[in-house]
């Protein structure tokens, strides 16, 4: 079993967003040594508590500052920009940490006034060309934009290799299939509708395909990420896990409620109207225990999907915590560690 972190950079309350960016730097640094393999940081827009707005920027201090470990821009929102731009970006980083860096290519919004921000022509209409959008990336990625590209006659860095890894974020099986059709990853999102991921991981499978692109697969990869509370006792993180909870229950109403930050337990406790136990459910949208129960579930979940690495995305925002906890579930899952990971 291999594990990853997805990192949204909270921010730690009294923190700044500089202090924030660093203690990335230092976990990163820290969950290689307990040997994890990948750690993405998202793209999200407009969200107070985190710090995370130009993660293709930032992904050059991560890989700076680790040796191994795999860097994701582990959401690229490509119905936002031009996949040239974007490619442009994306080939820098590939040529500065060559074979170390992952891209996550999707689609979501940022909310109607960033969404609005985002964009060169306020007032436009966007297409839904999605598809297209990311086949034009993956033929930059690799410079082998089809006969039929206009822009055919463009490279990105001709004189170096291929890459990076482009993966899709996928909670359909549709967009499952669109990775396997093109031979990409599959980066499987467990977080809005987890019981689809065992369909979302068939549909990849039977659909796969060995790229034509020279930025894409000969065969398959896939991890699936999930929503990780750990805690060294049962109570302990479920207790953690009410303030992630408040969190997307308080965005997902009609209201669309963004809190300024993670909230205290009480408040966080009120505004579920009680403690949430654990869900017991085959595939919750959290998976909260202690580092075992964490690990038997994770297994289950790759049994039914044949899937062998997980992306952990936590929410917690005290980066100590966050830390111990990442070194107990590389130890319950006997990862090979160079030494224990120092505090953060």
């Amino acid at each position: 079993m291999r594990l990853s972190i997805l990192d949204p950079l909270v921010l730690p309350k009294g923190s700044t967003s500089a202090q924030a960016l660093r203690t990335a730097v230092a976990m990163a640094q820290a969950v290689e040594r307990l040997g994890f393999t990948r750690y993405w940081i998202v793209e999200h827009h407009d969200v107070a508590f985190e710090a995370n707005p130009a993660p293709e920027v930032f992904a050059v201090a991560l890989a700076g500052a680790t040796s191994r470990l795999r860097i994701g821009v582990g959401g690229v929102l490509l119905n936002h920009y031009s996949p040239y731009k974007v490619a442009e970006a994306l080939r820098t980083l590939n040529a500065l940490f060559p074979g170390r860096i992952d891209v996550g290519i999707g689609r979501a919004t940022a909310g109607p006034v960033a969404d609005r921000a985002l964009q060169r022509l306020r007032d436009a209409a966007i297409p839904d060309d999605h598809a297209a959008q990311v086949e034009e990336l993956i033929g930059w990625l690799g410079n082998d934009l089809p006969d039929s590209s206009p822009f055919r006659g463009i490279r990105i860095m001709p004189d170096e290799p291929a890459g990076p890894l482009p993966w899709i974020l996928a909670v359909s099986e549709e967009s499952a299939e669109r990775a396997g059709r093109l031979g990409l990853g599959l980066a499987c999102s467990a977080f809005h509708k987890p019981e689809q991921a065992p369909r979302t991981a068939a549909a990849y499978s039977g659909s796969f395909r060995p790229s034509r692109h020279a930025a894409g697969l000969a065969a398959p990869q896939a991890f699936v990420a999930v929503r990780v509370i750990l805690g060294e006792t049962q109570e302990e993180a479920e207790r953690l896990a009410m303030p992630v909870r408040a969190v997307f229950k308080l965005r997902r109403l009609p209201e669309r409620i963004m809190v300024p930050q993670l909230p205290e337990l009480d408040e966080a406790i009120a505004a579920m109207g009680g403690m949430v136990p654990a869900e017991t459910a085959p595939w919750p949208a959290y998976v909260v225990g202690t580092p075992e129960r964490v690990k038997e579930t994770l297994l289950r979940m790759a049994g039914e999907t044949g899937i062998d690495e997980f992306m952990i995305q936590d929410f917690l925002d005290d980066p100590e915590l966050r830390l111990r906890n990442y070194t107990l579930l590389a130890r319950a899952f006997g990862l090979e560690s160079e030494a224990p990971a120092p505090g953060i």
